[in-house]
């Protein structure tokens, strides 16, 4: 908790939001909002409704959505530069005066008499005085200009955001040795922030909102489109700069620019934000990010690329958005692998470089030289809130916790807990259901189960980077079917003789007996071969030797094992560790 400064952080919350130091960590943004909008509207003279659920309910729904553009899918070698509109959402909210006290209503409401949850009706004589000067939203929503009324929102805004801005600068003149009051400020602004992002939130909440208003939420999100839709128009058209928008997603645009350096980049990317914000209302300013060279654009809200933050910057950082790199829901050996083959393209750019890399891993996994942490697939469960009753049709991760929970009820996951599995090798014809076990019965000794390579290959490796290197036309599952397949050494955890109920598996009855130092075929009943018994010198100093070696690695094991959870399990009797993070274990 010191580290994570959760007490100083929780506490400049709820002096920023005005609510008590419980209410940060229980209550939801929404409750954050109301606190700061209701202290400056009633300085204002104004009273907030508190509409019923039925009332929230049979509101009009909203019809406006951000701008999220299909992006032209493939690899770019040349810069991609990204640009971001600062704050978009609530520079819409004070450039435009868009608050409940400046709506005027829909010109062509889809129910009359109404505005959000409330009834309203305009009055005839105000909207005849003010014609002239009412601002008209994209959606068709009248609002007064700052000049006739100034709104609670946008002046709240106004007030977080230029108070973030003084916060920041008083940081950047500490002192290093003012560490403390550093943590201080950046809490602060770090509030300021979180409570600027969710404003328009406050607005749109139409399910659970405290108050929601449809045609307000629509204004912000439509005017933020227009602003997005004129920014790559005007990027497009103009010659000077030889741009092409190939993405835009709600407040950012990605503008390619073919055969430029990234020097020249950085040059064009600053130019076109500098204009774009001339052209836009004030506080509406746009920042050039970064510029992504080389990149990926898969889909929507899916890329990749190298990414420089300043033209004097050395070294690429490597960053992925929406992909299996970063996502929760595959394991460790398709994210390693899809980064490797990543950084390795972006680096070669030579797909026979990557070819050769991905049947190296490919070959390691069939060959079982792989470690099962990066094998653990760990996934939510909510037994309870599954339709089907079925066990069978239960997802991967509750069937393992079900047979768990048969085995000893006390292992019965929490709400929302992460469970851990792995697929096997199964029956052919198999289900997926039938295939998972806890990784802790795989590890045990003597298990009959053993990891499902072809599983892992087929099903979650090649589909994630084929979705990347199917843009340059690689064919991940003919490298596959062209590799020749390695010799899976057959291995067994117990001894050969010892009694095992469970031999389920037709090598148990194949197992070959070698000799322990030179490795050539035995028969069942001896350990050394015939040449090796002859030499008893060599072969009692190799058996020795062999033996140290393998109790100074036992003993390294048991240390490390005393110091994290006090003792061996096997060796010294001590705590029995389950930890699948643990590479010892």
């Amino acid at each position: 908790m010191r580290v994570l400064l959760q007490i100083n952080r929780t506490s400049e919350l709820a002096r920023v939001f005005g609510i008590d130091f419980f209410s940060v960590l229980s209550r939801g943004s929404q409750y954050r909002v109301e606190s700061m909008y209701l202290r400056l509207a009633h300085t204002q003279n104004y009273l907030a409704i508190s509409p019923g659920n039925h009332q929230v309910a049979s509101q009009p729904a909203m019809e406006c959505l951000p701008l999220v553009m299909e992006p032209e899918s493939g690899f770019y070698a040349d810069p991609v530069v990204v640009l971001d509109f600062q704050s978009l959402y609530p520079s819409m909210i004070i450039a435009y005066n868009l608050c409940y006290s400046t709506c005027l209503g829909n010109i062509a409401p889809s129910k009359a008499n109404t505005l959000g949850v409330s009834p309203f009706s305009p009055d005839p004589d105000i909207l005849r005085k003010l014609k002239d000067q009412i601002l008209l939203t994209p959606n068709g929503v009248m609002y007064v200009p700052s000049k006739v009324r100034k709104g609670i929102l946008p002046r709240l805004l106004e007030e977080i955001l230029s108070t973030r801005i003084m916060v920041k600068q008083a940081m950047k003149k500490l002192s290093p040795s003012q560490q403390v009051l550093h943590r201080i400020l950046n809490a602060r602004q770090l509030a300021l922030k979180l409570i600027a992002n969710v404003t328009y939130g406050y607005t749109a909440a139409g399910f659970s909102g405290r108050m929601p208003c449809a045609e307000l939420a629509d204004s912000i999100v439509q005017c933020g489109r227009r602003t997005l839709e004129k920014a790559i128009s005007f990027v497009n058209a103009n010659d000077k700069w030889k741009a092409k928008v190939i993405y835009g997603d709600t407040d950012s645009m990605f503008v390619l620019l073919k055969g430029r350096s990234l020097e020249d980049a950085f040059k064009i990317g600053n130019e076109i934000a500098s204009e774009i914000t001339a052209m836009s209302p004030n506080p509406v300013a746009l920042k050039m990010e970064k510029v992504y060279h080389p990149c990926f654009l898969l889909t929507k809200k899916r890329y990749v690329g190298y990414s420089y933050e300043s033209p004097k910057q050395v070294d690429p950082v490597f960053d992925a958005k929406g992909i299996e790199t970063v996502r929760r829901d595959t394991c460790e050996a398709v994210s390693k692998t899809m980064e490797q083959s990543l950084r390795l393209f972006f680096e070669q750019q030579d797909i026979f470089e990557v070819k050769a890399y991905l049947q190296r891993q490919w070959k390691r996994i069939l060959s079982g030289r792989v470690s099962l942490q990066d094998f653990v697939f760990v996934k939510e469960v909510r037994l309870g809130t599954y339709r089907t009753r079925d066990s069978s049709l239960l997802p991967p991760a509750a069937i393992v916790a079900t047979k768990a929970i048969r085995t000893d009820p006390r292992a019965e996951p929490r709400y929302g807990e992460r469970v851990p599995y792995v697929v096997i090798h199964g029956e052919p014809g198999a289900r997926l259901i039938d295939m998972v076990v806890d990784p802790l019965e795989l590890l045990t000794v003597g298990s009959p189960y053993r990891l499902n390579d072809l599983y892992y290959i087929n099903k979650q490796i090649i589909p994630a980077l084929q979705r990347a290197f199917g843009l340059v036309g690689a064919d991940l599952k003919k490298w596959f079917l062209e590799m020749p397949r390695p010799v899976r050494e057959s291995f067994s955890k117990r001894p050969l003789f010892t009694s095992n109920p469970h031999r389920t598996r037709i090598d148990y009855y194949y197992l070959s007996k070698h000799c322990i130092i030179c490795g050539e075929l035995v028969d069942a009943s001896t350990h050394l071969c015939k040449q090796c018994s002859q030499n008893k010198t060599a072969a009692v100093t190799a058996v020795v030797g062999r033996t140290s070696k393998l109790e100074r690695e036992m003993q390294h094991l048991a240390a490390i094992c005393r110091h994290c959870g006090g003792g061996d399990w096997l060796v010294e009797s001590g705590v029995k560790c389950t930890s699948l993070a643990c590479p010892v274990f």
